[in-house]
């Protein structure tokens, strides 16, 4: 049944309840598909706790079969960010989601470290189009202004709030049932969630606000009025040429947000990869005793904290419509918050330290995509420009967990790896402020939500 017309309702009270009925229909999915999809990469953290020593796996050769995750990503993550481009996101990310948990599923049975990194690489190669396909999805239903809000939302880190402690409680219980270690049966449990979450998104998700029957006609207007250009329909959508890739390797503003979203990544992907490990070792280091479960609730309420900064600090870069600030000071929160993790006298102290790192990242986190993204034209651009984006954050995400594990076993703790996570983070808030005066490419054709977004980056650059 066609839902009727409301032209006569005032402008804004329908664009109102469109943007309601948008945020309930889409933000809950969208976020069960981020928690999948992260529980399936971080659980490797809490598995780490048995599985190095089941597998005979030093600090280096697991935090290379964590970051090798990053070779399949990297491979296909253009190419699948163009499929979902052409082929629509309900289904291309549904597929997604089923390949990578049948592969997360997979892992429970790998014998030792070649494997264990085979496994990695087919994980990260299905999971290759979902995080700049989902950032590239949002531009289609949410107007800038509010996309620092809805990117926290549909990221937050439940994953890390209720994953870990589950797999904690998983790995302790389920030791030896049917001769399987604990952590095998982590992988099987928390594979088959995502291929579930795969088969809701065929019946649930919309590709874009112009096939969206659960919308009136005014209200799609209403939503695509405010996005703009940013969401065409599917049979609006431009080809793919190779020009709009090469013209993303000649952007030197791009470049540079590429770079600083690396860095940041590089204390994402140490923070995912060992924060278990991380809070396991501070608690040895301080003498406290903690079975698997106690370390995984641990681990958990450092990210508490964690998501409470992050969606105020989304909310205040929403407000004061302003992004290079914002990212620059959560990606120099989390380096503060390093150096007094390492540098704490006591289990308390560290603690903050490491719940500040957090904080400052995920912070930080969900804003610095929309450097790149605000800074293009919609459409081709934004699907090739977040993919190449991302592409380089994955770069840092295979070096990352690798250094830090082998710079633990050449220390035998934690604290030169974490100082050189510090170094990263510092170094992604002076690009972040240093890539908003790299002079920007010209661009043809009317003004787009991107090149409103693109004026006030020039802006701050200005001190504006």
């Amino acid at each position: 049944m066609t839902h009727r017309t409301d032209a006569s309702a005032p402008a804004e009270a329908v664009r109102r309840r469109a943007l309601r009925k948008v945020t309930w229909r889409l933000i809950p999915l969208v976020l069960l598909m981020y928690t999948a999809a992260f529980l399936d990469r971080v659980n490797m953290g809490t598995a780490a706790l048995t599985m190095n020593t089941d597998l005979g796996l030093s600090g280096s050769a697991f935090g290379f079969a964590t970051g090798i995750f990053s070779a399949g990503y990297i491979a296909l993550q253009i190419p699948s960010n163009l499929a979902l481009h052409r082929f629509g996101p309900r289904r291309w990310l549904a597929l997604l989601m089923i390949c990578w948990g049948f592969v997360a599923a997979c892992t429970a049975f790998v014998q030792g470290e070649g494997s264990l990194i085979t496994a990695r690489i087919f994980l990260g190669a299905a999971e290759s189009g979902f995080l700049p396909g989902m950032l590239l999805y949002l531009t289609f239903w949410f107007a800038p202004a509010r996309r620092g809000t809805v990117s926290m939302l549909a990221s937050l880190p439940l994953y890390g709030i209720i994953g870990t402690p589950l797999s904690a409680v998983i790995l302790q219980h389920t030791q030896g049932l049917w001769g399987l270690a604990g952590w095998r049966w982590m992988f099987i449990f928390e594979g088959i969630p995502s291929i579930v979450v795969g088969l809701m998104v065929l019946a649930w998700l919309t590709d874009d606000p112009a096939t969206a029957r659960w919308l009136t006609d005014a209200e799609r207007a209403a939503v695509q009025q405010d996005v703009g250009a940013a969401a065409p329909g599917r049979e609006q959508r431009p080809r793919i040429r190779l020009s709009d890739l090469t013209a993303r390797l000649r952007d030197a503003r791009l470049l540079a947000f590429a770079v600083a979203v690396g860095l940041l990544w590089v204390g994402f992907a140490a923070l995912t990869a060992f924060l278990p490990l991380i809070v396991a070792g501070f608690a040895d280091q301080y003498h406290a005793r903690l079975s698997l479960v106690q370390t995984g609730l641990l681990t958990a309420v450092v990210y508490v904290p964690a998501v409470v900064v992050a969606l105020l600090w989304a909310r205040s870069s929403d407000r004061r419509a302003e992004r290079v600030k914002h990212s620059a000071a959560g990606a120099l929160l989390a380096a503060v918050g390093t150096v007094i993790a390492i540098n704490g006298y006591d289990l308390a102290v560290t603690l903050v330290g490491t719940i500040l790192l957090a904080a400052g990242i995920y912070a930080s986190l969900s804003l610095m995509w929309q450097l790149p993204i605000g800074h293009l034209a919609p459409g081709a651009a934004t699907a090739v420009g977040v993919a190449f984006t991302t592409t380089l954050g994955n770069l840092a995400s295979f070096a990352s967990p690798y250094i830090v594990g082998w710079l633990r076993d050449t220390s035998g703790n934690y604290d030169s790896g974490l100082y050189f996570v510090a170094a990263a983070l510092l170094g992604c808030a002076v690009l972040t402020l240093v890539a908003t005066h790299v002079r920007a490419p010209r661009s043809s054709g009317r003004a787009t939500a991107a090149s409103v977004t693109t004026t006030v980056l020039d802006r701050s650059a200005g001190g504006a």
